[in-house]
């Protein structure tokens, strides 16, 4: 059993706790937590382990008559590894942290690439994490692309790719970041490529991004142009043959981010979570050797299944595949199409 840590218990934090539990060869150790808020008192009694940053944060927990285990430090003693689900910029400098214990740890895509030795997608580079101490899950966004870029450029090779992606401006509980009504664009060619190239250094791609005032989904627009052109059907088949991407159709009221958000309760999935890459079926066409698609990403969940597999690669328990299917089956994770 992998003994793991999570520092961080955020909107990912609290999806890779809930994701570690229903894996059969990894144990929870605990939790680290600054503040004793309505999670941690929903976590206690499930009977989640809480850990306080440090000491200095005991008067927080005790007047709020809210349960802890210890800090980070004695919670560090007791695992394999750590996953960092902290805040941007808050992993690099736990970093030293956990060299100074001799811990492995995976990181998020908030963090810059230098915080690991490789920046992480299952379906393009697990084994290359072999031997590897620092992993990073890329964000959500660039997790995304990777896994439809990867898939495409392996049976048709891309020549170009341009990308427009309308994101989401917070995630539904960042009350705290306040509302918007407006577009807010990134101008000229957004980090996104420079994120993705981190993955597939090899791609020709460019980003484009605006923000718009909603709080589930980013929706991303791709033209690729394949050096050798595909007909839709191959497109077609392709994508439907590609794990943790499904396929959608607006045939079936499936037409906005709204009803994605209300698809996923009718499934009654955790959390009202997407860990797959939704590509609109019906979006989908070919003009030449350009392919044009849609597709939905959740930004809340699709890097959960990437924290999970990056468990079993960083401590070399297990090759790609069976990770994956290990992954996919406990969190009952599509390919091909919902209907």
């Amino acid at each position: 059993m992998i003994r793991v840590g999570v520092v961080g218990y955020g909107t990912i934090g609290k999806r890779i706790v809930s994701a570690v539990l229903k894996q059969p060869d990894m144990v929870l150790v605990g939790i680290v937590k600054k503040t004793p808020d309505y999670s941690v008192k929903v976590g206690l009694s499930k009977g989640l382990r809480f850990f306080i940053p440090n000491e200095d944060l005991t008067h927080l927990w005790d007047e709020a008559g809210t349960k802890f285990y210890g800090t980070t430090a004695q919670l560090l003693e007791e695992c394999d590894l750590v996953v960092d689900a902290t805040p941007k910029g808050t992993g690099m400098n736990n970093k030293m942290i956990y060299e100074s214990k001799g811990l492995k740890a995976i990181f998020q895509g908030g963090e810059p690439p230098e915080v690991a030795d490789l920046s992480f997608v299952a379906q393009v580079n697990y084994e290359d994490s072999s031997g590897k101490r620092f992993l990073r899950v890329v964000s959500c966004n660039t997790t995304g692309l990777a896994r439809l870029l990867h898939a495409i450029n392996q049976e048709y090779p891309i020549d170009k790719a341009i990308v427009f992606l309308v994101r989401r401006s917070v995630d539904p509980n960042q009350d705290e970041k306040g509302v918007i009504d407006c577009v807010v664009p990134s101008f000229g060619i957004s980090h996104h490529a420079k994120d993705l190239k981190t993955v597939l250094r090899d791609i020709n791609v460019v980003t484009f991004a605006v923000k718009i005032p909603v709080t589930h989904f980013h929706v991303h627009m791709v033209s690729i142009k394949l050096r050798n052109g595909a007909s839709l059907r191959d497109v077609i088949d392709l994508l439907e043959e590609t794990r943790r991407i499904a396929l959608i159709s607006s045939k079936d009221k499936l037409s906005s981010t709204a009803k994605l958000f209300d698809f996923s309760r009718e499934l009654e999935r955790s959390r009202a979570d997407f860990y797959e890459n939704l590509v609109w079926l019906d979006s989908i066409c070919v003009e030449g050797e350009w392919v044009h698609l849609m597709q939905a990403v959740h930004q809340e969940a699709i890097v959960i299944p990437e924290n999970i597999d990056a468990i079993r690669a960083i401590s070399n328990s297990a090759d790609a595949t069976t990770s994956m299917n290990l992954t996919d089956s406990s969190l009952s994770i599509r390919s091909s199409r919902f209907f």
